[in-house]
């Protein structure tokens, strides 16, 4: 629990908060479901910066719990979801680009 001195009991940090799940889109970082937390890539305890946007990815509330004080690699490793990466596409949803110079175009046996 936060205590005196704490920057997560801060105006800042809870605007900073707000900023990181807008920015996901409200997407949990580690599963897809709805993030309504803020997890620190590098727990706090361990010496993560509570503050940085680079230790700081949406997550819900089962995921944030879950992984606890564990490291990210650690949490992934030990996790048979795999993370959930916005900017790659599907491997299982997809189209053939018709207009892609790089599709194969094969003329039919001629036997």
């Amino acid at each position: 629990m936060a205590k005196k001195g704490d920057p997560r009991i801060s105006g800042k940090y809870k605007e900073r908060r707000l900023k990181v799940l807008a920015m996901a889109g409200y997407v949990c970082h580690y599963c897809g479901q709805t993030a309504d937390q803020v997890d620190h890539v590098v727990p706090i305890s361990k010496g993560g910066d509570p503050m940085s946007w680079e230790n700081m990815v949406a997550s819900c509330k089962s995921c944030n719990t879950s992984k606890g004080d564990r490291s990210q690699a650690l949490f992934l490793g030990q996790n048979s979801t795999p993370p959930v990466f916005r900017s790659n596409p599907s491997p299982t949803i997809g189209h053939i680009d018709q207009t892609s110079p790089f599709r194969t175009l094969r003329k039919p046996d001629q036997s």
